[in-house]
């Protein structure tokens, strides 16, 4: 395999070598299991719908960011389903029109785009990378055509620790985006920036809440956890943290 290929290009030579590992009947089992699972990077129901190009899936090495150290601490490209985007804000229960959905890495713009589906005051996304956020200001353009948004979109395209918090209500949307030591800067600016403006609420809804996620936010005893949301597929498990603001 080249350096810049992945092993999943060549299935039966990782069911050779898982087979040599776990032996020929767990790796089958293994191999019935990733067959039958969903594929996040292979539903593209969303797309078929609105004629746009969210999905897919996009390697970190693949990322056109400059800085080394920036873009391995990157996650790579991969959307989350509409569904479940429109699921985490339902079950925010709050009026959307007091608040202005964030999402940070952002990609293609789905989830974004899902947000607008609200009446959110702005839906905006945050994301590093030029060739993704140019794809995501295509498919805008494809669905105001369409007339199904409900909220004014804009596209962020710099590093997020620079992400300027919009005034009022904020929801912060988050599907795993980055490294650990990212994540603590984005989190720090977050915070420091809510410390220097009036009270206000703002939610951020961690997706794919991992181990690493969490460290980081305990780290930072401002964001109080509300609530664990379980799902049978570990990688939609997410957790709301809300920042305390003062009088918010």
């Amino acid at each position: 395999m080249s350096a810049g290929g992945s092993p999943w290009d060549k299935p039966w030579d990782v069911f050779k070598e898982s087979a040599k590992g776990l032996g020929f009947f767990m790796a089958l089992r293994y191999q019935l299991i990733y067959w039958l699972s969903y594929k996040a990077s292979e539903d593209n129901s969303y797309d078929r719908r609105n004629g746009t190009d969210t999905g897919g899936i996009v390697p970190t090495r693949n990322l056109d960011i400059d800085d080394d150290y920036t873009r391995w601490q990157a996650n790579l490209f991969l959307a989350s389903p509409a569904r479940i985007t429109s699921y985490m804000i339902e079950a925010l229960e709050i009026d959307p029109a007091d608040y202005t959905f964030v999402d940070y890495g952002s990609g293609k713009g789905r989830t974004t785009l899902v947000g607008a589906e609200f009446p959110f005051k702005q839906a905006i996304g945050v994301e590093i990378s030029k060739e993704l956020t140019a794809v995501a200001n295509s498919n805008v353009a494809v669905l105001e055509g369409r007339g199904t948004l409900k909220a004014p979109v804009e596209f962020y395209c710099g590093d997020a620790r620079n992400f300027v918090l919009p005034e009022g209500n904020l929801v912060l949307h988050m599907y795993h985006p980055f490294g650990q030591d990212i994540l603590r800067d984005v989190l720090t600016s977050i915070r420091d920036q809510a410390k220097a403006g009036k009270p206000r609420k703002i939610l951020v809804p961690y997706l794919f809440s991992v181990a690493m996620a969490k460290a980081v936010f305990h780290e930072l005893p401002e964001y109080r956890r509300v609530d664990d949301i379980f799902c049978m597929n570990p990688q939609y498990r997410w957790t709301l943290y809300e920042l305390q603001t003062g009088d918010s």
